[in-house]
């Protein structure tokens, strides 16, 4: 008994010696940053040791079904408490295509895991598809408030097969995603994403994932991560006042249209005639809501015209009824998570002034016939385009470059859209 004493208490002192510590992890790094399944992918833990003689005994990695599950165990040979920084490094190799979680099992110990929510998913996307051919840009949807538009230029014949857009936010959280409606992606094809139910729209730039899926998302073609700004970078966005027939007769004729806010900001008129059953115009809006009128200039020959407003790609109002009598405007929101309304600064009138844009320029006008007074016109960069003054109640701005901006009528102050065709 008296020998095996030492013994003991040696291994007991080893032990003690040996007790548990902490990994303060701080951060999980996926090399290379976008993967593909040609690459060997590595995680590396970034974080601190809790004192001198700490140390990983255990760093293990098991990959299935979508999730990386991390045991981790760290311990201490006892030292001075004092934060050593470490990081450990877990090859994985090829992975399959697709999402994969970071997930810590419950044989870790020591860790205290304080990386990001985000740095605990990766994707591995498929090196076979021309990611590099494809242009992305992506936006609000003109006339929704459900739904981003992901518009795709396509500069190869390479094909992706049955394919649908995702959009994640920073967290991984799913923003967006679009039903599999295509055969493949053409040279040039719009895509809608409709937000998730209970989604909060992102207000402003926001940092994002954006994954392209084929087979019926079964399969992860490529992957773009950066900083997404769905509103336009410019005052006014192009859109397309449109008329069409859509019954059996000709419905041959002229129709002025009108679009308003609190003022008319834009006017026009369509022709309709036996060899063009279609007719549309262009102007450039500002975000906004607005209503459009459209109304006949001789009694109906027959057919059915319905007008709308259209944007680039497919995105439209919906089709509203061109009728003789007891006319209902078309109302619409063009791009409602980016309408803004500067301070001071309203769009299209003010009470007691008035604008009317049409080809060329504008007119505004005072609605109880006081004089106009001093006049000014800034552009949306902010730049001085006309000063003068008026002696009357009316006066016409000529305007030749398309865009937004304000206008300055003596006490009054507005934002109007002037210099359409």
């Amino acid at each position: 008994m008296k020998r095996t004493l030492p013994l003991f208490l040696f291994l007991l002192t080893a032990l003690a010696n040996q007790a548990q510590t902490h990994f303060y992890l701080d951060q999980i790094v996926v090399q290379p940053a976008n993967p593909t399944t040609a690459d060997d992918v590595s995680l590396s833990l970034i974080g601190n040791l809790s004192d001198g003689g700490a140390y990983i005994q255990t760093a293990l990695a098991d990959v299935s079904d979508g999730t990386v599950n991390i045991t981790l165990v760290a311990l201490s040979n006892g030292g001075i408490t004092v934060l050593v920084p470490h990081t450990e490094v877990i090859e994985l190799g090829q992975l399959p295509a697709g999402t994969y979680t970071i997930d810590f099992t419950d044989a870790s110990t020591g860790l205290l895991d304080g990386a990001p929510p985000a740095q605990h998913t990766f994707t591995v996307s498929g090196p076979q598809f021309p990611c590099e051919d494809l242009t992305i840009d992506v936006q609000w949807a003109y006339f929704s408030d459900t739904a981003v538009v992901v518009h795709v230029q396509h500069q190869t014949v390479e094909q992706f097969d049955y394919p649908n857009f995702i959009l994640f936010d920073a967290q991984g959280d799913t923003l967006a995603k679009e039903t599999v409606s295509y055969f493949a992606i053409a040279q040039d094809s719009w895509h809608t994403l409709r937000l998730m139910d209970g989604v909060e729209a992102p207000v402003g730039p926001f940092a994002g994932r954006l994954e392209l899926w084929t087979g019926f998302t079964s399969t992860l073609a490529c992957a773009w991560e950066q900083t997404f700004a769905l509103c336009p970078s410019t005052s006014c966005v192009t859109v397309y006042p449109s008329i069409g027939n859509f019954g059996g007769a000709l419905p041959i004729g002229s129709y002025d249209w009108t679009i308003y806010n609190d003022g008319i900001v834009a006017s026009g008129l369509f022709v309709l005639t036996a060899e063009s059953e279609m007719d549309m115009d262009t102007i450039c809006l500002p975000p906004g809501n607005y209503a459009m009128s459209v109304g006949p200039n001789s009694p109906p020959t027959g057919g059915a015209p319905m007008y709308y407003m259209a944007g680039p790609g497919l995105m439209s109002t919906e089709l509203w009824p061109v009728v003789w009598s007891l006319p209902v405007d078309l109302e619409f929101v063009l791009l409602p998570y980016c309408v803004e309304t500067p301070q001071g600064i309203t769009d299209g009138s003010t009470p007691g002034l008035r604008t009317a844009t049409v080809p060329g320029g504008l007119w505004v006008y005072t609605v109880d016939a006081r004089p106009l007074g001093a006049l000014q016109l800034w552009d949306a960069q902010g730049r001085l385009v006309l000063a003068t003054t008026s002696n009357t109640d009316r006066h016409f701005i000529p305007v030749t470059t398309p865009g937004v901006y304000v206008l300055r009528a003596g006490e009054h102050t507005v934002k109007v859209a002037a210099g359409m065709e």
